[in-house]
């Protein structure tokens, strides 16, 4: 079996470069990873370390929310960077935290990405600890909607080859990441590969269906701007199980509206300010700002299929935007014979073919 059963035996297996002054990328609380326990299985191989909370553009973690761990932990703010170098196009920037660092040490996992094929490996640092002004030109309509940027696909993306070179622009070295439950440790491209390979993503189903329910996970269920993923990781992907028209019912909670990060309120915003469903997003000048992709591949996703929100504790946040939302759960309100999708970020169903 690939991987490791825990973090201990994956570091043993290629331990982290040491140095003078570590700093170690890690998630925030919308990524499932075990970040107490990967902090403290490299403590006996770097000694002194700084964590960096990878927030890219989303909200800073309350006190409350931030892991335990035997590092201080400073939380990444895309306004406060240095200049790494420019790749195909793209200003690359990467958190002051990072200056004068000769160890960059990465914590992620390895899941169902919409542009990068999947998370994890140098996104930690490009994306995560990256500059507002890279975060923005990656994310820009054309790069995001570009031949190749694919869910789950890793090969021949352009979207992830600029973010492997943005990671390696910044000095990220090694990491360790977690996919399906395994642990992976080593060079970040090489990590990726393999922890995305031991994944089954895929459940293949014979006919399309007439609607869908998305049970959303707690962590991506905070807000709708992380929640949508799963309405168009489905909806977009090569082979979609859904007949043309089909209705998504997206379960989930979204506590905090539409986001509170900037990227998410930059969505928001903009969101308010088109009328639904946001078709101008896809034609004339491309938006501007991170977190306004979002809205992109939602436009997409409602030029095919139907969005319903149910579960929903903040519906008015959402129908200010022109959401169809609603408190009820969707076993009240989907079809009995709609397909159901229990873990929309890591096992989605696709047309058999």
């Amino acid at each position: 079996m690939a991987g490791y059963s825990t973090p201990e035996a994956a570091i043993a297996a290629c331990p982290p470069p040491r140095g003078r002054r570590t700093v170690i990328a890690i998630p925030d609380g919308t990524r499932p990873v075990d970040v107490p326990a990967a902090l403290r299985a490299l403590q006996p191989y770097i000694g002194d370390a700084i964590a960096a909370v990878g927030l890219g553009l989303h909200r800073q973690m309350s006190a409350a929310e931030l892991p335990d761990g035997p590092f201080p932990l400073l939380q990444h703010d895309p306004d406060d960077t240095f200049t790494t170098r420019t790749v195909d196009g793209i200003p690359g920037g990467v958190s002051r935290l990072l200056a004068g660092t000769d160890v960059v040490l990465g914590v992620g996992i390895v899941e169902l990405h919409q542009y990068a094929g999947f998370s994890g490996g140098h996104k930690a640092v490009s994306v995560g600890l990256g500059a507002r002004a890279t975060i923005d030109a990656l994310h820009h309509r054309d790069r995001v909607t570009a031949p190749g940027v694919t869910l789950g696909n890793l090969r021949g993306n352009p979207f992830r080859e600029v973010v492997d070179a943005l990671g390696e622009a910044a000095g990220l070295q090694w990491v360790l990441n977690v996919a399906g439950g395994r642990w992976f440790a080593g060079g970040p491209r090489a990590v990726l590969h393999e922890a995305a390979a031991s994944l089954d993503i895929w459940l293949n189903v014979p006919k399309p269906a007439n609607s869908a329910v998305l049970v959303v996970p707690p962590r991506k269920a905070v807000n709708f701007y992380q929640a949508s993923r799963a309405a168009t990781y489905i909806g977009l992907s090569a082979r979609p199980p859904l007949v043309e028209g089909a209705t998504l019912y997206l379960d989930a909670a979204c506590p905090e509206g539409m986001g509170e990060g900037s990227g998410e309120q930059a969505f928001a915003a903009l969101a308010r300010r088109l009328p639904y469903p946001w078709s101008e997003t896809l034609r004339g000048e491309a938006p501007v700002g991170g977190g306004t992709q979002r809205l992109v591949m939602l436009a997409l996703l409602l030029s095919r299929y139907r969005l319903v929100v149910t579960g929903c504790v903040r519906p008015d946040a959402l129908r200010a935007c022109g959401i169809e939302a609603h408190t009820a759960p969707a076993q009240e309100l989907a079809p009995p014979d709609a397909l159901w999708v229990d873990d929309p970020f890591g096992k989605l169903p696709r047309l058999a073919g």
